[in-house]
C-alpha cells in the first residue's frame, strides 16, 4: 500500500476515532470540560453541560414566535442599534447577536457560559460578522468586558423562564443591568406581565393522573400524589378556558430588583360559562416597550406555540361553577433559597358557589437539595434561666424539617410524654405552639418522634406482637398526627434486635414489617383524603455492631422517606476510648476502628442505603472522657456539655480549646487536671457540612435545637451559630455564616445566673425538707469526702452504682457532690469510671470485692452541712449510657407552668434565615428587633445612642433599630415587630402618627402604623375595646416604647 499524500494524511487525522483522541487527552491529563469542543463531548459530558448540545438550541430557533419577535424588534428598529455597543447575555448559537450586527451595532459582546460558544464562533465567522461580534465565555457575573468597554447601550437577553421566572437567568440579567448598562440604556425585552386563567381539563387529568390507578391491571395509584404535586408545563387549548384572564403582576426590568421576583398577589376570576374548573393556568406576556410599535411575545393559550408553553396547576378536586360566579384567592411564588433559578409556588383559594363549595391550598415547592432536620425537645423548657427553651424560641426558617421529641406509647397508641404537650384549659399546648410556625413558613414540615433512649424497647414489643397490633398502631398514628397537625412520624426505637437493649433478635425483621405497614397505611390515607402523604423517617444507630443487629437496610429503603443517622455518641464516659464522640475520621487509623462518621456512612451505603436518604447526625454538644468532665448548671448532666456551656467554660472558666487535625474536631480541658471533653464549634460544623456536600448526602440531622446557643447569649456569634453554619454551607447562604471566634470577655450578666445551685430537675415547690435515705445516713457527705481526699472520683462505700465527685476543691468554682452511674452500670474504683455490665449482673459485692475504699475511713462532720448538697442522690437525670443518640433523649419530670404566648401573624421576611437579603435578629416573644445593613462591619450591631434619634447609619443606607419589648396592657400582649425606613417621629407626635385605629374583627384587633410603614402585627385587645381605649393603649405603648429605648441603649448591645 502506497504512502498517503500530505493532504490525505490531514484528512485521515480529521477522522481519528473519537475514543482514541479522548483517551490520548486523558492520558495527558488535558481533558477540561470548559475547554472541550461540543463534538468531543461524551453523553456524560453533555449531561453535565446540557446547554452545549445543538438540540437545545434547535428547539429555541424553531420557536417562531420567540425568534421572529426578537428579529422584528431588533432589525425593524435600526435607530436603536446603529453605532451602539450591545451586550447579548446567554447568546447560545448567536442568533440575537447576528440580528444586532445586521441592525448596525458597532460592537456586540456575546456572553455564553456553555461550550456551545464554540459552535457560535464558527457560525459568526461563516456569516462574516466576526469583526463586530466578540465572544466572552463565562457567567456574566464573572466576566470582564473587552478592553476599552466599560458600559453598553443595549442589553439583549431572553430572561423569561417557565411561569416567567422558573429556570430563568433573571438574576444574572439584573446584575449585568446594574453593572454595565448606561443610565439611558435599553433592555430587550424590558417588561412582562404574569396572568392567570381557569380551565376545564377533565380528559387530560383522567389520562395523565387517573391513569395510574390501573396500569396493565396493576394498582399504581400511589404515584398520583407525586404527579399532582408538580406543576405541568404543556400547551393548553384555548377552548378549555372557562374564566376571564387576571393580571397578577407586572415587572419592569428597567427598575426591578431581585426582591421583586417574589409574588404575593390576590386574584379574582369570573366564570365565562357554566362549567367545571380543574386547574389554573399561569402564562406571561413580554414586551419591547422601546419599539415605536407595540411588540410582544405572548405565551397565552391560543396565541401560538412557544417553548415556554403554559404552566398548569391541577386541583385535587374540581369546582362546579356557573356563569358569572367569582373565584377568589392568592397566588404566590418565592425564590428557592438553595437554588435561585428555582421557585416555590403556592395557590390558596376558596369558592362558595351555587352548585359547589371548595377551599384549597396548593403548595408546589421547589425542594431544596439538602434537608436540615432539627430536633426540638419538649423537656428543654425545664432547664433554669437561659437554658430554658419553648416553641417560641424556634427560628421557623432555620430548618427545612423540625421533629418534636418525644411522644410515648400506651396500649399501642401514641400519647403525649409531657403534660404541657397538650392544651390545658385556655393555655395552648406545646404541640399547637410548635406547629403554629408553619403559618409563618409555609415550606416548613414538622414530624413527631416516638421512642427515645429512655423509653427502651418494651412498648415496641407490644406494637410488633402481631400484624394486627402493627396495623392498630399505624391507624391510630395517622389519626393522632392529623389531629395535632404534624406532617409525619419519626421512629426512634433504640434498638430493635439488640440484646443489650433487651430486644430479641427477631425484632429486626419485625421492625421492617412495622415500617412497611406504616408506609402502606400512610399511602392509603393520602389517597383517600387527598392530603399529602405523611412522612415516615427513622433515627438509626451508627455503630456497626448495632446496625448489623437492628436493620434490614435494603428492605427499609423503599418505605422510608429518609434515615436520621445518629452519628454521635460513638464514645463517652462509658468506655475507655479517648476519641471524640462524633469525629469525621478515625483517631489512630486502626483497621478495626468503626466508631467514626465516615465509616458509618460508607457502611450504610454498602448495605444499600442511598446517599440521598441519609441525614448526617450532628450533635450540638460535647462529651467528656469520664463522668467527671467539666460541669455547668443548665444541662445538669455529667460527662456532657451543650455548645453554649462550652463557650462559657472557655471564656469564663478559662478552659483551653484545642483542635485535632486528624479527627477535624475540637476539645476543651480545664486547669485543674480535669479530663478533656470532645465538643463542637463553628469550624467543625463547616467540615461536617462540606462532608455532606462532598458525599452527596440528603442533608443534616441536628440533635438538638436547644443545645445550640439558641438565644445568642453566650458565644457572641448570634442565635443558633452551629445550625446557621450548617445552613450557610449547605444552602450557599454564606451571609449567614457566623464568625468562628467566640466572646473575648465573659458575658457577666448571663454568667451570673449560669451556674445555679444544684437542684432536682423539677419545678414542684415544697416546704418540706426531703427525707434522708438509709444510704444518706450511713455515708459521709460529699464535703467531708472532698475535704479529706481532695480532687478525684471516689467510690461510694454504701452503693457501687454511685461515687463522689470532687473537683476544684478550695476554688471558687469547685464542686463536691455524689453522682450516680447510668442504668446498668457501676463505678469501677480502679479505672475511675462508670462501666456497663447490665442490670442482671449488677451485683455490688462481687464487682468491688477486695477493694479497700478510702472513703470508708473519712471522718464525718457532726453538722448537716452536706445535706443540701446531695439533693440528686437518685440520679434521675444523670447520664443513661452508651447510646447512639442517648445523649440527652431523656424523659424529664413535672412541667413548669408556662405563660400564654401565641404565634402572631408574621411573614418570613422577619427572620434572618428566611431571606438572603436581610440580616435581622428577631425574638418572637421579647427582646430587640434590629434591621441592620449587609455591609456593616463584622462585629458591629444595631445600636441606639441616647443623644440621637433611633436610627443608625450604615455604609449603604439608613436603617432603624428600636425596642420590641412585649408590653402588657390590660392583661393582653401588645408587640411591635417591624421597623420604618426613616427615623420614627418625635415623642410629641406619637399619638398623631398612630393611624389606622381600626377595630377589625368586631373590635378585637388593632393595626398600628407610623412613618408610612405598618408595624403590621394584629394584636388581640379585650373584646369590648372601644376606639378611645385603642387610642389610649396606643399612646401608652408608644410612651413605653420610647422609655424602653432610652433605658436599654445606655448599656447594652442588641
Amino acid at each position: 500500500m502506497s504512502k498517503p499524500s500530505e493532504a490525505s494524511a490531514k484528512k485521515v487525522a480529521c477522522f481519528e476515532p473519537r475514543e482514541q483522541k479522548m483517551d490520548t487527552q486523558k492520558a495527558n491529563g488535558s481533558v477540561d470540560l470548559d475547554k472541550m469542543a461540543p463534538e468531543d463531548m461524551t453523553s456524560k459530558e453533555y449531561y453535565l453541560d446540557s446547554s452545549a448540545h445543538f438540540a437545545v438550541h434547535e428547539e429555541l430557533l424553531k420557536d417562531d414566535i420567540r425568534t421572529k419577535t426578537f428579529r422584528n424588534a431588533i432589525i425593524n428598529n435600526r435607530h436603536l442599534f446603529k453605532d451602539k455597543i450591545v451586550l447579548d447575555i446567554g447568546c447560545g448559537v448567536g442568533i440575537f447577536s447576528l440580528f444586532a450586527a445586521k441592525a448596525g451595532a458597532k460592537m456586540v459582546i456575546a456572553v455564553e457560559k456553555s461550550n456551545v460558544i464554540e459552535y457560535a464562533k464558527r457560525i459568526i465567522r461563516a456569516n462574516r460578522y466576526d469583526k463586530i461580534i466578540k465572544f466572552v465565555k463565562g457567567k456574566v457575573e464573572d466576566i470582564e468586558l473587552p478592553e476599552g468597554v466599560k458600559q453598553v447601550d443595549v442589553i439583549i437577553a431572553e430572561w423569561m423562564g417557565y411561569s416567567l421566572f422558573y429556570d430563568s437567568n433573571i438574576q444574572s440579567v439584573i446584575y449585568a443591568r446594574d453593572k454595565y448598562l448606561k443610565p439611558d440604556g435599553i433592555m430587550f425585552p424590558d417588561r412582562a406581565t404574569l396572568y392567570m386563567v381557569g380551565i376545564e381539563d377533565r380528559d387530560y387529568k383522567e389520562d395523565k393522573v387517573e391513569w395510574w390507578s390501573n396500569v396493565h391491571g396493576y394498582n399504581m395509584s400511589c404515584v398520583k400524589n407525586y404527579v399532582m404535586r408538580e406543576p405541568l408545563v404543556d400547551t393548553v387549548d384555548k377552548r378549555q378556558l372557562c374564566t376571564d384572564h387576571f393580571p397578577l403582576k407586572t415587572f419592569d426590568l428597567k427598575t426591578m430588583t431581585i426582591n421583586d421576583i417574589d409574588v404575593d398577589a390576590k386574584f379574582r376570576l369570573t366564570a365565562l360559562r357554566d362549567d367545571y374548573i380543574h386547574a389554573f393556568v399561569i402564562y406571561f406576556v413580554a414586551e419591547f416597550t422601546a419599539c415605536p410599535q407595540r411588540t410582544v411575545i405572548s405565551t397565552a393559550p391560543g396565541a401560538g406555540y412557544t417553548h415556554w408553553k403554559q404552566t398548569v396547576f391541577y386541583f385535587p378536586d374540581y369546582v362546579t361553577i356557573k356563569h358569572n360566579e367569582v373565584l377568589e384567592g392568592t397566588y404566590y411564588c418565592k425564590v428557592n433559597l438553595e437554588n435561585t433559578k428555582k421557585l416555590s409556588f403556592g395557590i390558596d383559594f376558596q369558592f362558595n358557589g351555587q352548585l359547589s363549595s371548595l377551599q384549597i391550598s396548593i403548595l408546589l415547592a421547589a425542594e431544596e437539595k439538602y434537608k436540615i432536620v432539627c430536633y426540638f425537645t419538649n423537656w428543654a423548657v425545664k432547664r433554669p434561666g437561659g437554658g430554658s427553651m419553648t416553641p417560641e424560641d424556634i427560628d421557623p426558617c432555620l430548618c427545612t424539617h423540625v421533629i418534636y421529641a418525644f411522644s410515648e406509647m400506651d396500649n399501642n397508641q401514641l400519647i403525649p410524654m409531657e403534660k404541657h404537650d397538650l392544651k390545658d384549659g385556655s393555655q395552648p399546648g406545646f404541640f399547637e405552639r410548635f406547629n403554629a410556625w408553619k403559618s409563618v413558613n409555609k415550606n416548613l414540615k414538622t414530624l413527631l418522634a416516638v421512642g427515645g433512649w429512655d423509653m427502651g424497647m418494651k412498648d415496641f414489643a407490644g406494637i410488633v406482637k402481631s400484624e394486627k397490633t402493627m396495623k392498630k398502631f399505624a391507624e391510630s398514628a395517622v389519626k393522632y398526627l392529623r389531629k395535632h397537625k404534624f406532617d409525619g412520624l419519626d421512629l426512634d426505637f433504640e434498638y430493635p434486635g439488640v440484646d443489650w437493649r433487651d430486644s430479641p433478635k427477631e425484632d429486626k425483621q419485625k421492625f421492617t414489617k412495622m415500617c412497611e405497614i406504616l408506609y402502606a397505611t400512610f399511602e392509603k390515607e393520602a389517597e383517600a383524603s387527598g392530603n399529602e402523604r405523611l412522612l415516615l423517617t427513622a433515627a438509626v444507630a451508627a455503630a456497626k455492631v448495632n446496625i448489623d443487629k437492628a436493620y434490614e437496610v435494603d428492605k427499609l429503603v423503599p418505605v422510608m422517606d429518609w434515615f436520621n443517622l445518629m452519628t454521635y455518641d460513638f464514645h463517652g464516659s462509658w468506655d475507655q476510648n479517648r476519641a471524640h464522640h462524633s469525629s469525621l475520621n478515625s483517631k489512630d487509623d486502626e483497621k478495626d476502628d468503626t466508631m467514626y462518621i465516615d465509616f458509618a456512612v460508607k457502611y450504610f451505603q454498602k448495605l444499600g442505603m442511598p446517599a440521598s436518604k441519609m441525614m448526617l447526625g450532628l450533635g450540638t454538644y460535647g462529651r467528656g472522657d469520664t463522668p467527671a468532665m467539666p460541669y455547668t448548671g443548665f444541662k445538669g448532666e455529667t460527662g456532657f456539655v451543650a455548645y453554649y456551656e462550652s463557650c462559657v467554660q472557655i471564656v469564663c472558666e478559662k478552659m483551653k480549646e484545642t483542635w485535632d487535625a486528624k479527627q477535624l474536631v475540637p476539645y476543651i480541658a480545664g486547669p485543674y487536671n480535669q479530663p478533656k471533653a470532645g465538643v463542637e464549634n463553628v469550624r467543625s460544623m463547616k467540615y461536617k457540612a462540606n462532608y455532606i456536600k462532598k458525599n452527596n448526602l440528603g442533608g443534616a440531622m441536628i440533635w438538638t435545637l436547644d443545645m445550640d446557643d439558641f438565644r445568642g447569649q453566650f458565644c457572641c456569634q448570634g442565635k443558633f451559630p452551629l445550625i446557621k453554619t450548617i445552613k450557610a454551607v449547605l444552602h450557599g447562604q454564606l451571609k449567614l455564616l457566623p464568625k468562628e471566634k467566640i466572646c473575648s470577655a465573659c458575658p457577666t450578666k448571663e454568667y451570673k445566673n449560669f451556674k445555679p445551685e444544684i437542684q432536682p430537675q423539677t419545678t414542684e415547690k415544697t416546704t418540706k425538707k426531703p427525707k434522708k435515705s438509709k444510704r444518706d445516713a450511713d455515708a459521709p457527705s460529699p464535703q467531708d469526702v472532698c475535704e479529706e481526699l481532695k480532687d478525684g472520683q471516689w467510690p461510694d462505700p454504701t452503693d457501687c452504682k454511685s461515687y463522689y465527685l470532687c473537683r476544684g476543691v478550695g476554688s471558687q468554682w469547685g464542686e463536691q457532690k455524689r453522682e450516680v452511674c447510668y442504668t446498668g452500670a457501676y463505678f469501677d474504683p480502679n479505672e475511675k469510671t462508670c462501666k456497663w455490665v447490665g442490670m442482671d449482673k449488677l451485683n455490688c459485692e462481687e464487682l468491688v470485692e477486695g477493694y479497700e475504699n478510702p472513703v470508708a475511713g473519712v471522718t464525718r462532720s457532726t453538722d448537716e452541712a452536706g445535706d443540701n448538697a446531695d439533693d440528686d442522690d437518685d440520679g434521675g437525670d444523670d447520664d443513661d449510657g452508651p447510646s447512639d443518640g442517648a445523649a440527652s433523649k431523656k424523659k424529664k419530670t413535672k412541667s413548669p407552668p408556662t405563660k400564654s404566648i401565641s404565634i402572631l401573624s408574621r411573614t418570613t421576611s422577619e427572620f434572618d434565615t428566611c431571606t438572603v437579603e436581610k440580616a435581622v435578629e428577631f425574638d418572637p416573644v421579647q427582646g430587640m428587633l434590629c434591621y441592620s445593613c449587609e455591609s456593616q462591619k463584622e462585629n458591629s450591631e444595631c445600636q441606639i445612642s441616647p443623644n440621637q434619634t433611633t436610627s443608625i447609619m450604615c455604609e449603604t443606607k439608613q436603617q432603624i433599630c428600636y425596642s420590641k419589648k412585649a408590653i402588657s396592657v390590660a392583661g393582653k400582649l401588645l408587640q411591635f415587630s417591624r421597623g420604618c425606613s426613616m427615623p420614627p417621629p418625635s415623642t410629641g407626635n406619637l399619638t398623631q402618627q398612630a393611624q389606622c385605629l381600626s377595630s377589625k374583627a368586631e373590635g378585637k384587633t388593632i393595626c398600628v402604623k407610623y412613618c408610612q410603614t405598618s408595624l403590621c402585627n394584629i394584636q388581640d385587645i379585650s373584646d369590648g375595646a372601644s376606639v378611645a381605649t385603642v387610642r389610649r393603649i396606643t399612646h401608652v405603648a408608644y410612651y413605653l416604647l420610647a422609655l424602653v429605648i432610652v433605658v436599654l441603649t445606655t448599656n447594652h448591645h442588641y
